[in-house]
């Protein structure tokens, strides 16, 4: 199969050819995609799976971060402790398909509930545990571009892009020279705050529709681990739990960030609230881009549309103090 997406018609013509190879005796009864990439499949008998297939993953072949393998090692590493994790079924190297057990039909940023956080945080502690106490047999797995090093070459451009997004809000809500430049002190000596914490060793694809959720039974289930790499847990919990699309909207408040504090500490509590407010941030600086700048950012513009209460909507999330903070409150005053 060439290094290009399959259709519908040519997934579920391979699907019906080689899925009774990785799991036997089965026999496809339809296969309706699921996400990019990804389809369900239901079985003559009627189980559910979920077929996967990795693009890109020709290009890692024979690496030691090989993406089927490495989904495949910590999937089975993570199911064997428990983790709120699918288990792999079968994989197919050379036409980079990997199937796994079904979980749900739905992701976090379609069942935005708040219900569904607390789950969210333990299973997100307990991976983050158990790969920390398999590091060294993990590490290999890690690409060149996910080390620690390379985390703080990435923030430091989040750092910069969160920078031009405090500066398009402040023109956008008319905030003077007494509010701006105290906001840009506080928000460098945040990110300076936030760089300085120790990254835990986890996926580096985290945001809500990498949550997958079984309405009927209520439960959440973290998938995407195909990539390893270094980041903050509170980093990973705030693009887990804040959703873009349709709109803007964060499953945190103050009394998620003060249960925060009372499991991880007063600074972990700060770092959570931070870590949202360089997220929004960030949000701000690409709507800047898709509004004043349409042509040159027409993706943009088409994921987010309309385009008209996105603004309302971030000024909304970036106003609500997670934490009693001085650097939050010095960047929120530009809000107005």
């Amino acid at each position: 199969m060439a290094i290009s997406p399959p259709d519908q018609e040519e997934a579920a013509q391979y699907l019906r050819d080689a899925l009774p190879r990785m799991v036997p005796g089965a026999a496809v009864a339809q296969v309706e995609p699921l996400a990019e990439e990804v389809w369900q499949v239901a079985l003559a008998d009627g189980r559910l799976l979920v077929a996967k297939h990795q693009l890109w993953g020709f290009l890692a072949q024979g690496q030691p971060w090989d993406l089927l393998e490495t989904e495949t090692e910590v999937l089975r590493l993570l199911g064997r402790a428990g983790c709120p994790v699918p288990q792999v079924l079968g994989s197919d190297p050379q036409a980079q398909f990997i199937l796994f057990s079904h979980c749900g039909s739905h992701t976090l940023e379609e069942a935005h509930q708040p219900a569904y956080l607390p789950q969210v945080i333990e299973g997100l502690l307990h991976i983050e545990e158990v790969l920390g106490g398999h590091q060294d047999l993990l590490r290999r797995r890690v690409m060149p571009q996910a080390q620690p090093d390379s985390l703080q070459a990435h923030w430091s451009r989040a750092a910069t892009r969160a920078r031009q997004g405090l500066e398009w809000l402040a023109g956008q809500c008319g905030a003077g020279p007494e509010a701006l430049a105290p906001a840009r002190e506080a928000l460098d000596l945040l990110c300076a705050f936030l760089a300085a914490r120790p990254p835990r060793l986890g996926t580096t694809d985290y945001n809500p529709r990498n949550l997958v959720v079984d309405l009927g039974q209520g439960q959440v289930r973290f998938i995407e681990f195909a990539k390893l790499g270094w980041d903050w847990t509170e980093r990973r919990l705030v693009q887990y739990t804040n959703t873009v699309r349709p709109g803007f909207a964060s499953l945190l408040d103050p009394d998620q960030v003060e249960r925060w504090a009372l499991r991880k500490g007063r600074e972990a509590a700060r770092a959570l609230a931070g870590h949202h407010l360089v997220f929004c941030l960030n949000a701000a600086a690409m709507l800047g881009q898709a509004l004043d700048h349409p042509g040159e950012h027409a993706a943009w513009g088409r994921a987010w549309a309309p385009l008209s209460p996105r603004l309302r909507q971030l000024v909304r999330c970036l106003r609500l103090s997670l934490s009693p903070d001085p650097w939050a409150r010095a960047i929120r005053k530009v809000l107005g």
